[in-house]
C-alpha cells in the first residue's frame, strides 16, 4: 500500500517542500545526471572541460 499521499499531505502541512525536491531529485537521477558524470569523468581524466569537438567517456 503506497502511502504517498499521506507523505505529501504531511509534507505541505509543513511547508518544507520535500516531497517536490525529492520527486526533482528522482527526475534528476534519471536525467541529466548521466550527462553530468561523464563531463566530471572527461575532467578527472584530462584535467579540463570538454569542447563540442570532446568524446565523452561512456559510463
Amino acid at each position: 500500500m503506497s502511502r504517498r499521499a499521506d507523505w505529501e499531505a504531511d509534507d505541505a502541512k509543513a511547508g518544507q517542500g520535500v516531497a517536490s525536491a525529492a520527486e526533482n531529485y528522482a527526475a534528476y537521477l534519471d536525467g541529466e545526471l548521466a550527462a553530468h558524470l561523464r563531463t566530471y569523468l572527461f575532467w578527472i581524466e584530462e584535467r579540463r572541460s570538454p569542447t563540442e569537438a570532446d568524446r565523452l567517456p561512456q559510463l
